[in-house]
């Protein structure tokens, strides 16, 4: 029987790359938060069942597993937390809505701990599994008007490594990607301020989903000898910007 991968915001964006990439030899259980129509083309194109459940909702998840479990007779061996979401806004710390951040963190870091918490027991029953974290470069700090969001990306970034420690000796690995500029819906409106030749700067244009969905395909593939690391997907962004 094909391998269960779970996919957070496996509807659009990344995570439906990630689920184009893994559709050929994986039973895909996909998690979308509100647009029914979309997930359900999503599903005769790729033959998954989709899910709907709000990661920052502690009932919600667990009403959402309850039915994938009620669905699915395998196990889940692999976790992709792509679901995520951006309030970006360039402002200074002492005149931000709290309550933005307080979101962002929610959804981007606890929503993303409430998933792994429910796949965990499954992983520790067969000895092996995959949890990849979608994090992102602005995690790594230094770019303006992006606070609460970075500090979230940050912060599962951190929870990656420290997990791979916990899980590495249960044959588990969790490692995580992250992306600069991608050309998702999320950022559609962020990218339009920018010209297009200093996106990504030296590659010069957005990093496309499909690009991101190759690098978690790899991981998933590779297996528990790559663990606790953050690949970064962002055309040579972080590079470039330390140079003098």
């Amino acid at each position: 029987m094909q391998p269960l991968a779970v996919i957070s915001g496996g509807t659009s964006g990344i995570g439906l790359a990630a689920a184009r990439r893994l559709a050929g030899d994986h039973r895909l259980a996909l998690l979308y938060a509100r647009d029914s129509e979309r997930a359900a083309m999503v599903e005769k194109e790729l033959g998954a069942k989709a899910f709907r459940l709000d990661v920052g909702c502690d009932q919600s998840v667990e009403a959402g597993f309850a039915a994938l479990r009620q669905h699915f007779a395998e196990l889940p061996a692999v976790l992709i937390n792509s679901a995520g979401i951006a309030r970006f806004q360039r402002f200074f710390v002492q005149g931000q809505d709290l309550s933005q951040a307080q979101e962002m963190m929610n959804v981007n870091y606890f929503g993303s701990m409430r998933l792994i918490q429910q796949v965990l027991p499954g992983m520790y029953a067969r000895r092996r599994g995959c949890i990849i974290n979608l994090c992102s470069v602005s995690g790594q700090g230094g770019n303006a008007g992006v606070i609460g969001y970075a500090e979230s990306k940050a912060a599962l970034a951190c929870l990656t490594r420290n997990l791979a420690m916990e899980v590495a000796r249960r044959g588990i690995s969790v490692n995580c990607v992250s992306p600069g500029r991608v050309a998702t819906p999320m950022t559609e409106e962020l990218l339009a301020q920018f010209a297009p030749e200093t996106i990504n700067y030296p590659l010069g244009r957005a990093i496309l989903p499909e690009e991101v969905a190759r690098v978690i395909e790899m991981l998933v593939r590779i297996g528990p000898a790559v663990n606790g690391q953050e690949l970064v997907v962002d055309g040579g962004t972080s590079v470039a910007r330390l140079q003098p």
